[in-house]
């Protein structure tokens, strides 16, 4: 299938993946599949370039299943017009069902960029354990497979509590896994590894892929909820060959005592 034309039929992001990393894989295009997308409700072909649901993508709107669970969460919570989202993916498959919302900021992470930062497509720089953000400025926060990749992951939550407002919750998928564990941290600016061989995942921004500091299971709520002053509840069960699954943390609608050890 030519390149010229998967660009002009194509989702721009899905088009940028299937070209320079899903390419090589066409072994599995055999086992493409026709059915409803659960992202955009329409009836589309899924193509498949890996026996891994992360690489089974509509063509249509460009979701995998990660973002097609996303997507069943958010439209539940009905219209959004008034609503301010952040969304922490500058390239998010699923960005389009936010275009009626009051606000919608996508954002990246690039150490070396100050925070704030706007590049050419709008995206800002953020660093979700320390936003820009005012207190309690969104309803919203919306991630996909980014939290296992931040270092301090209670720094992340308590941001999230800062800035949500009260009712609010940060909607987000994470590779399940058995219990949760932390594999690694920064000690005087140097990673440490606590548990080798290091786990890194694919990265569209960075070709060598970005370490796993964390694993996440059912426990994320015992680890994390007394500390950060979210309630954490898991709305989708784990689905698929990698057992995909969406958490939930809402800021309660009272005020919180947060535990400060």
């Amino acid at each position: 299938m030519p390149t010229a034309f998967l660009r002009r039929y194509m989702n721009p992001n899905l088009f940028r993946r299937v070209k320079n990393r899903v390419l090589p894989n066409l072994k599995h295009l055999a086992r493409s599949e026709v059915r409803v997308c659960r992202a955009c409700q329409k009836r589309s072909v899924f193509l498949r370039f890996s026996k891994h649901e992360e690489f089974l993508f509509c063509v249509r709107c460009g979701a995998n299943l990660r973002y097609e669970l996303l997507a069943e969460v958010i439209r539940e919570l009905g219209a959004l017009g008034k609503l301010d989202i952040l969304e922490l993916d500058p390239d998010s498959t699923i960005r389009w069902m936010f275009r009626n919302a009051r606000t919608h900021l996508r954002t990246y992470y690039r150490s070396e960029h100050s925070r704030g930062t706007v590049r050419e497509d709008g995206a800002r720089m953020e660093d979700i354990t320390n936003l820009t953000l005012a207190d309690e400025s969104v309803d919203f926060i919306i991630s996909s497979d980014v939290l296992e990749h931040v270092p301090d992951a209670n720094a992340a939550f308590r941001e999230s509590f800062r800035v949500l407002r009260p009712g609010g919750a940060h909607i987000f998928t994470v590779p399940y896994q058995r219990e949760t564990v932390q594999r690694a941290r920064i000690v005087d600016g140097q990673i440490t590894h606590i548990v080798t061989p290091p786990e890194y995942h694919s990265d569209p921004l960075d070709p060598r892929g970005i370490l796993a500091y964390w694993h996440y299971g059912p426990d994320l709520d015992l680890r994390f909820g007394s500390t950060s002053g979210l309630e954490f509840e898991i709305v989708k069960e784990p689905e698929g060959i990698a057992n995909r699954y969406v958490w939930v943390a809402r800021k309660p609608s009272a005020p919180t005592i947060i535990a400060t050890s």
